[in-house]
């Protein structure tokens, strides 16, 4: 019984797939607009205190403002119609843009780190009250952002890079209040490159992690979270199933897992003729248990693997 079934519960095939950034598309919007609005207000502030540590934060934002841009666009990609060329549309330009944002991540936090050893040598002057003000308005924009991007940055590696560099940010304009108080009060002028090291610190592990989670999506592994000995056992619990080979999942993009595997049905299930009903109640089971909306199954009688090619001879090999 070679049937293969496709159990799709998500977007029509006409159209595209949510993904988990999409959903929060708007949100990105809001903090874009946030970051212009605080990049403005601290160039002008740079401009009016003759600060440096100032301009270099509205310097640091416009490269973070820049990471959220390409997360905003690569929403839009991600959610094309597919092509006859790209059959799961764009959904990867999420991973494309999360590597670019891991770059920017860490080219962030090395100069950063730099910059810092620069300032604990020469350390500059920070012209006081005025740059204290223009920094807590970059902190309660940073602050505002980092409210609305938190719930998607545990769904989505596009938000949560985006989210990592608005907490860069606001660690920044800290940074700079704190170094500023310090310099009216006591005349030190050292806490800025303290405060500069401190971010590039947090910047560079958080970067990494970021930059591993893409990776695996990439290279299709498990997406974390989903066991794939607890996705064997809840398939072959099914009342029908004799056993599962050929098992993969993997996700398109942060949010979408989806799966395929070989199912051998015993002999009730094929004398039955229940096939069609197996598959649904896998679905279901997958769906519910594991959140995959996309599972491409085979239905195959025993033995029938020995006709098969041997990458799913190997495949079963590795994975038994």
């Amino acid at each position: 019984m070679g049937l293969g079934h496709n159990h799709d519960h998500g977007a029509a095939s006409g159209g595209g797939v949510q993904t988990a950034t999409s959903g929060y598309r708007r949100r990105l919007m809001m903090v874009l607009g946030i970051y212009l609005s605080i990049i403005v207000a601290e160039v002008i502030g740079a401009a009016l205190t003759d600060s440096l540590a100032l301009m270099a934060e509205a310097m640091h934002m416009a490269v973070d403002g820049s990471g959220i841009l390409i997360a905003l666009i690569a929403t839009f990609l991600a959610v094309r119609k597919p092509s006859k060329k790209r059959t799961y549309g764009m959904m990867r330009a999420e991973i494309v843009a999360v590597l670019i944002n891991c770059l920017l991540l860490f080219a962030l936090g090395g100069f950063i780190l730099f910059e810092a050893v620069e300032r604990w040598i020469n350390p500059p002057e920070v012209a006081g009250e005025g740059v204290i003000a223009f920094a807590v308005v970059g902190l309660v924009g940073a602050s505002i952002s980092l409210i609305l991007l938190s719930r998607g940055a545990k769904e989505s590696l596009n938000v949560k890079a985006a989210f990592l560099e608005v907490m860069s940010d606001g660690i920044g304009a800290a940074a700079i209040i704190i170094s500023g108080i310090l310099n009216v009060t006591t005349g030190w002028n050292r806490g800025d490159a303290l405060a500069a090291a401190a971010i590039g610190v947090i910047i560079l592990p958080r970067a990494f992690m970021l930059l591993r989670q893409a990776v695996n999506i990439i290279l299709q592994g498990v997406p974390a979270g989903i066991d794939i000995d607890d996705v064997r056992a809840e398939i072959e619990g099914i009342d029908g199933v004799a056993a599962v080979h050929s098992l993969h999942v993997w996700a398109l993009t942060s949010g979408v897992p989806v799966m395929s595997a070989h199912i051998v049905l015993d002999e009730r299930g094929r004398l039955d003729g229940r096939g069609a009903e197996i598959l649904d109640e896998l679905s279901e089971h997958l769906r519910e248990h594991f959140q995959i909306e996309h599972a491409t199954l085979q239905m195959e009688e025993p033995g029938h693997v020995e006709h098969e090619g041997a990458m799913h001879r190997g495949a079963m090999a590795v994975v038994a």
